[in-house]
């Protein structure tokens, strides 16, 4: 009887302690951890690349005298505007207007004789050679009459388009010399904002690309543009590459040289879907994933292939659908099947 009795105690011992590791086991796998998860969003078609600029004038017209002189008088300033044939600045003209009044006296000269021995040619008082002589003695005269006005013109300075004074770099009394720039015409009904765009980025933009222009000197105001040139030579150091963006400047308020931030539309740039750069991990071979939950509520390690860094995230290649829920905050305590709660 106590035999049987003993029996009895040691199973009832067994069954016990059984059932305590089994409850403590389940006790374990139901500790759940809590996470916060976003969903899966496609890439944003219209993701907007940004960059630091200057603005530049449209249209630069340098304009210099073509003859040397002492500079008289000069009739415009910076930042006049200027019509087409004003007047800009005058040389001392005294000199080349003394060689012009030679030289027509000397053209003079010339035909009152070759009118003279006209006749006398005509009637064979004079010879052949006299008379060449004097035909080609008048030619010379009549034209070194008009290269001395034409020396005496050039020292008038006239705008050759309309526009604003940008630079004036003569004033009076000083001299003025030929190809050296006198003063400037620029253009500013329209402006370009100039950037530098990197080679890993050149290929997305496209000539006529809208773009939105922000000038803080003007009071962070936008203006619309379009992309209208693109460089083809990249800077040797910085690796970039410089693009025209054109801007309408109606009112005239934009002028060169101000700071400019500009955004550009990049349509179709991007392949996959994107997550939060936060939900991405890097495990020991050095591949990415991320931790999704199932419909049970188990986080399942999902292996992704990564594209480019975007401003709303990462974008992913392969490994995830629209709309799977993705861990952003609690992976970091996860293993793969572990229990979840969702708590965003």
């Amino acid at each position: 009887m106590e035999n049987k009795m003993d029996l009895l105690v040691i199973f009832i011992g067994i069954v016990l302690s059984v059932w305590g590791c089994s409850s403590n086991s389940d006790n374990q796998n139901t500790d759940t951890i809590k996470v916060q998860v976003e969903k899966v969003k496609p890439a944003d078609v219209r993701q907007e690349l940004a960059y630091s600029g200057t603005i530049e004038e449209s249209e630069t017209i340098p304009l210099s005298f073509s003859s040397v002189g002492t500079v008289s008088k000069v009739y415009v300033s910076e930042g006049t505007f200027v019509k087409k044939g004003q007047l800009l600045a005058t040389l001392d003209h005294t000199t080349y207007q003394n060689t012009y009044a030679m030289m027509q006296a000397t053209e003079q000269q010339a035909e009152d004789a070759y009118n003279r021995l006209t006749p006398m040619h005509k009637n064979g008082n004079l010879s052949d050679v006299k008379y060449v002589e004097v035909e080609t003695g008048l030619q010379k005269a009549k034209a070194a009459a008009a290269i001395a006005k034409k020396n005496l013109d050039d020292c008038n300075l006239y705008a050759t388009t309309d526009g604003y004074i940008g630079k004036r770099s003569i004033e009076p009394g000083m001299t003025a010399m030929p190809n050296l720039v006198s003063i400037t015409i620029v253009k500013i009904n329209k402006v370009f904002a100039r950037v530098s765009v990197s080679e890993n980025e050149i290929a997305l933009i496209q000539k006529g690309q809208k773009a939105n222009i922000t000038i803080g000197a003007l009071g962070s105001v936008h203006y619309n543009g379009a992309v209208e040139e693109i460089g083809v030579v990249a800077d040797p150091i910085a690796h970039t590459y410089k693009i025209k963006i054109g801007i309408i400047n109606k009112d005239l308020s934009i002028k060169p040289g101000m700071i400019c931030s500009a955004t550009i539309e990049c349509p179709s740039a991007f392949r996959g879907v994107v997550v939060p750069s936060r939900a991405v991990m890097i495990d020991e071979t050095g591949k990415n994933f991320v931790y999704a939950v199932s419909s049970q509520n188990k986080a399942m390690r999902k292996y992704i292939l990564t594209g480019q860094l975007l401003n709303s995230g990462i974008e992913v290649l392969e490994g995830l659908q629209i709309n799977d829920p993705v861990v952003v905050e609690g992976q970091h305590k996860l293993t793969d099947n572990a229990p979840v709660q969702i708590v965003n």
